[in-house]
């Protein structure tokens, strides 16, 4: 199983402020990515290319052909102008690669959608997911609204609604772990399945988009929002499934 991971990768750094003057340093990588990224690295049948934000502009399949060599693809906490990069020089004309993402689901591909500051509508409405073709093939509407993030620090127990699925082996007869934040959607589209919420709102929901599968996760799959999830002894197993399931496996 081939699988292309984007997201969950953020560059940190300082501002000064000095008299007049102000500038700015890199300070660090913040790679959410890893724990998901590991698992499926270690996975013996599993073959996975990670992008992060800039070389995903760059990088980013540019047809359903080239993007067709995937069985399954994530994006997780990933705006969704990463995939519209118009300041490049030859990005117009261009492939509008959201849509490509959409033609890859309908035609058969695996997409596993998660979310994050940079998804659904995100922080301040930055992810801006609303209203793109790639929103058209989820299982949950996005809300048009400015800012969809629910922050729950003090924690937020899921519930398990469906467990006769694939993709809930690995949760068997127990739950979902803690989640600190989601992004709360308007509800489940027409033939979706919700699988878990929280809050009384979906959580996690599959459903087929033509002849491919979706899965989303509306919290994170990385350390913040995930911070119990990333520890779950079955973190692994669970995203296997997902990305099994999404590809038709």
């Amino acid at each position: 199983m081939d699988v292309l991971y984007i997201g969950d990768y953020k560059l940190q750094s300082n501002e000064y402020l000095v008299g007049a003057d102000s500038f700015k340093t890199f300070y660090k990588k913040i790679r959410d990515y890893e724990p998901l990224l590991e698992a499926l690295q270690e996975a013996p049948d599993v073959s996975v290319d990670y992008l992060d934000g800039p070389d995903t502009m760059t990088d980013f399949p540019r047809s359903v052909e080239e993007l067709a060599d995937y069985d399954t693809l994530i994006i997780s906490d990933l705006s969704r102008g990463t995939l519209e990069p118009h300041f490049h020089p030859d990005a117009i004309p261009g492939p509008n690669l959201l849509r490509i993402v959409h033609d890859f689901v309908e035609a058969g591909g695996g997409l596993v959608y998660c979310g994050g500051w940079m998804t659904f509508q995100g922080y301040q409405g930055v992810g801006n997911w609303h209203g793109t073709p790639v929103a058209d093939t989820l299982p949950v509407d996005i809300r048009p609204i400015y800012d969809d993030r629910v922050e729950r620090p003090e924690g937020a127990e899921p519930t398990v609604t469906t467990r006769d699925h694939p993709v809930m082996d690995a949760v068997g007869d127990g739950s979902l772990p803690t989640v600190y934040g989601y992004n709360q959607v308007a509800g489940l589209r027409d033939g979706a399945t919700e699988l878990a919420s929280v809050d009384g709102h979906p959580l996690l929901a599959v459903s087929d988009h033509g002849q491919g599968r979706v899965l989303t996760y509306t919290s994170d799959p990385g350390i913040q929002w995930g911070l119990d999830l990333v520890e779950w002894a079955a973190y692994d197993e669970f995203w296997l499934d997902a990305v099994a399931w999404a590809a038709g496996e």
